[in-house]
């Protein structure tokens, strides 16, 4: 202990010196817009660049996982495809011929990388780095290489910030293949981020453990057939209208890395006529 209090006796002038430094730097970030502004702007710029280079890193070390979602991927493809969605697939723009049909894909595919993923809390966001000058635009789909992860929330010129499916504020009506159902919402609880809730479907519906969901060709967002995830538990009581369902999802959001951002090229057109039914409905 003296040897600490002798050392700081001899080094009080450049001691003092550095608080002082440090006293007047603060409150001239403090007291002056100019300086401030410029002081948040590269410390935001610095911890993007740390929160990218780490981003990277688990990357690299994740590349086995990362084939992994590839190899579910394709199969996703060929599973659209089977559903015969050539007209509604998550695929790039392109003319698809045969004896039968004629059709031009309607959404455009952007790829990207998460730079930030949060899982713990109520309302969660991921970061991703594509924004404005890739084509990105609010409320565009986010979906990952087994399922869906979120909507575009906000918009930059480099990166974009994405509404996560483990949001209380996301909801979506999903498509139950096995019994042709489009019914009830699935709703985040703020818990386990594998697990989600399917609210207000009716306890007369026969839904079943293992049953899986999907997005429907009534989203205007999101293209049909993408996975949800799959019927964990069902409960059914006589004192309510509707089942207890709880949904595990295709997307492990603690493991994302990558996603792709799907652009409807007729989105803004649909917005449009969205709002229009819903001032009809306001002045009714």
């Amino acid at each position: 202990m003296i040897v600490i209090f002798r050392w700081i006796r001899n080094r009080a002038y450049p001691l003092l010196f550095v608080v002082l430094l440090i006293s007047s730097l603060l409150q001239i970030v403090q007291y002056n817009l100019y300086q401030r502004s410029v002081f948040f702007n590269q410390t935001l710029g610095f911890y993007r660049k740390i929160d990218k280079e780490k981003s990277d890193i688990t990357a690299y070390f994740d590349l086995k996982q990362q084939n992994e979602a590839l190899q579910l991927e394709n199969q996703l493809l060929r599973n659209q495809l089977s559903w015969n969605l050539q007209s509604t697939g998550v695929f790039n723009e392109v003319q698809i011929n045969d004896s039968n049909t004629k059709s031009f894909v309607r959404f455009e595919q952007i790829s990207a990388q998460v730079v930030k993923n949060s899982t713990n809390r109520r309302n969660n966001f991921i970061i991703i780095d594509k924004g404005k000058k890739h084509g990105i635009s609010k409320n565009m789909a986010v979906v990952g290489p087994n399922g869906i992860v979120g909507i575009i929330f906000e918009s930059k010129d480099n990166y974009s910030l994405v509404l996560s499916v483990l949001n209380s504020k996301f909801e979506l009506t999903p498509y139950i293949r096995e019994i042709t159902l489009n019914q009830g919402v699935i709703s985040w609880d703020g818990s386990n981020p594998r697990f989600i809730d399917l609210l207000e479907v009716n306890r007369f519906e026969k839904v079943k453990k293992g049953m899986k969901l999907f997005t429907s060709n009534y989203s205007l967002i999101f293209p049909a057939g993408i996975p949800i995830g799959t019927i964990n538990d069902v409960k059914t009581s006589l004192t309510s209208n509707f089942h207890e369902i709880t949904i595990q999802l295709s997307t492990d959001f603690t493991r994302l890395n990558q996603v792709t951002v799907i652009k409807l090229k007729e989105q803004l057109e649909l917005e449009q006529i969205q709002q229009t039914i819903q001032q009809n409905e306001e002045n009714e």
